[in-house]
């Protein structure tokens, strides 16, 4: 079944290939001198970014397995959403009278960007849901690697639908190894204290609908083009300035900021890569080959509840009751 959705995957979009793409050839010379010429490209184009040594840059053989996205239209309904007349001037999710945004993680040597992603999604939903901002509830990754289909470690796209009918547990009942795995591994009975989403859809790659869906329904599982200067990001507006493409990238979409033109993203590399496992990138990189924003989705409890982030900035959250399994 994986090898079936791969297929389809490549021929969907040639240009990505199943397996992560990565380009030796990008990567001669020492360390140092590669986060030079970032450097200096960043200086020649005038972008608002630092390139730098973090916890990935001393390792460039490893970074295939960073990247591990297979883009192909997400098969799922659209949310139908309407711009707002005035949107806010900026959202941070990790700051809305609290955080609803659990920490980074760390993917390791295992292209699952997309499980982080999805799983990152589903947290920061259940902290919306039972208003309970703060909690750092951590899922297992490990379970939708292994049992949702969706992907492997060497890729995957961004499908909630096992979210939907099935969920995930706590991260104690299938801890995360970075492989594949099997389903079986993961604690008996996991599946009656999992967290589910009542519904999901697809959101258009649109700036204003993007912001619409970030400030009605809380942070977005999206994806775009990785290129090796990304790799070295420290702080900072990323904007793209040179390097091979890497590949696909699934990361959490978090909030946004008008004055700065920038989105807000969590990514899955670790605390120790760019702003604590964060990371700014500007508007425009929606618009060139980095194509920011694609096959974004979004969670909902269903087509007619009022949305989870919109009841919460509306001061109406708690929406449901607590449940046993929430600590």
């Amino acid at each position: 079944m994986k090898k079936s959705l791969m297929m389809l995957s490549v021929l969907a979009l040639s240009a990505v290939s199943v397996v992560p793409a990565f380009s030796q050839q990008g990567l001669t010379g020492d360390v140092k001198q590669q986060i030079k010429e970032v450097q200096d490209a960043i200086k020649k184009k005038g972008a608002k970014w630092t390139a730098g040594e973090n916890n990935i840059s001393n390792t460039p053989e490893d970074w295939k397995y960073l990247v591990g996205f297979n883009f192909q239209p997400v098969q799922a309904e659209p949310i139908e959403l309407v711009a707002a007349t005035e949107l806010p001037a900026a959202i941070d999710w990790r700051d809305v009278d609290g955080s609803y945004v659990t920490a980074p993680r760390n993917q390791k040597k295992c292209g699952s960007c997309w499980a982080f992603s999805m799983t990152g999604g589903l947290e920061s939903y259940t902290l919306l849901k039972k208003n309970t901002p703060g909690v750092d509830v951590d899922l297992s990754e490990q379970v939708m690697l292994s049992c949702s289909g969706v992907g492997s470690c060497s890729g995957g796209y961004l499908s909630a639908g096992f979210l939907q009918k099935t969920g995930l547990p706590l991260e104690e009942a299938y801890p995360y190894t970075a492989t594949d795995g099997e389903c079986s591994a993961a604690a008996p009975g996991w599946q009656e204290a999992a967290y589910k989403i009542g519904a999901w859809g697809s959101v258009s790659r649109k700036l204003d609908t993007i912001k619409t869906a970030l400030i009605k329904y809380g942070p977005l599982p999206t994806a775009f083009m990785v290129y090796e200067d990304f790799m070295l990001y420290k702080t900072g507006v990323y904007s793209y300035t040179t390097g091979k493409r890497l590949g696909g990238h699934a990361v959490l979409l978090v909030g946004y900021n008008d004055e700065g033109q920038y989105f807000i993203v969590k990514n899955s590399w670790d605390k120790g890569w760019g702003e604590d496992g964060f990371f700014r990138i500007a508007y425009s990189e929606m618009n060139n080959s980095v194509t920011f924003g694609l096959s974004t989705i979004a969670y909902r409890e269903s087509k007619n509840e009022v949305p989870v982030g919109e009841a919460v900035r509306a001061g109406l959250a708690p929406l449901f009751a607590p449940t046993a399994a929430w600590n």
